[in-house]
């Protein structure tokens, strides 16, 4: 079941998995980054996208979160929310 989860650096996340990601979203499930099949993926609000595991924790060792950011981050993890019916 989709679930949003913690992130160290602060980042709005949800993971899913490929059938959940394809229902809500459309398109085939791949990862946004390296674009192979995205069994699990994390979907990452600031960016608007979703990425593998490797992908994610790749991403994860040298992103910066930014104040600026956190308006558009909010209202892309509350239209993921309302896609994958998480409350």
């Amino acid at each position: 079941m989709a679930q949003v989860i913690d992130n160290a650096k602060g980042f709005k996340v949800i993971e899913m998995s490929l059938p959940e990601s394809v229902k809500a979203f459309g398109g085939i499930g791949v990862c946004d980054s390296c674009n192979r099949a995205a069994y699990t993926a994390y979907f990452i609000a600031v960016l608007n996208e979703a990425f593998c595991p490797y992908c994610y924790e790749e991403w994860q060792k040298y992103a910066t979160r930014y104040e600026e950011d956190a308006e558009i981050e909010q209202h892309n993890f509350e239209v993921a929310k309302n896609m994958l019916r998480i409350r």
